[in-house]
């Protein structure tokens, strides 16, 4: 498959992963991808290849920096994960299952602001298909802030930087009783 049909796909079964492992909920309108009573996640994912030295970075779209106008407790929730087969190799008719290919999820909980530290690069482009105007940082997980705790979790692991409380991620009484992941395909 096209890599990038596959991460037109792939980022919905990402955010999915994410939304159960934190208790939280997809945000179906514009805004952070991820949303609860209390606070919202602004989440990216970048693919990582077991044996192979991986440029680990994330892409971020400058008017996502803007989130935190509209939500006070909001935070970045970077991640990577493994498949277990190509994505040259993944078929069409694979593409409702593809959470069955990941092999473990890793995702970084960060302070709003730590993303601040990257500049802005303007990117201007355009193919016979498509065209785009943006301005776009690049964050570096060597510049990630300190590890203060984490947990496992189905499929992987979470883990909370300095500046982060973790306490606010744990499952309270009131979403352990929502059904929101009903859509969830795993």
């Amino acid at each position: 498959m096209d890599p990038r049909k596959f991460n037109s796909h792939m980022h919905f079964f990402n955010e999915t992963w994410a939304a159960k492992v934190l208790n939280m909920k997809i945000n179906s309108k514009s805004g952070p991808d991820l949303i609860d009573d209390y606070k919202a996640l602004e989440v990216k994912f970048e693919k990582t290849r077991p044996g192979v030295n991986n440029h680990r970075c994330w892409k971020v779209l400058g008017h996502q920096l803007e989130y935190d106008k509209s939500h006070e407790n909001i935070y970045w929730g970077l991640g990577f994960y493994e498949l277990n087969i190509n994505v040259k190799d993944v078929k069409k008719k694979n593409l409702n299952n593809l959470e069955k290919i990941v092999n473990y999820r890793e995702l970084y909980i960060v302070n709003w602001d730590w993303m601040k530290q990257f500049p802005l690069y303007h990117q201007k482009g355009k193919t016979d298909i498509s065209e785009w105007d943006h301005f776009i940082s690049y964050p570096k997980f060597k510049l990630i802030p300190d590890i203060i705790s984490s947990k496992e979790v189905q499929n992987g692991k979470v883990f909370f930087t300095e500046g982060v409380n973790p306490k606010i991620f744990e499952p309270s009484e009131e979403n352990a009783h929502q059904n929101t992941y009903k859509d969830a395909p795993f």
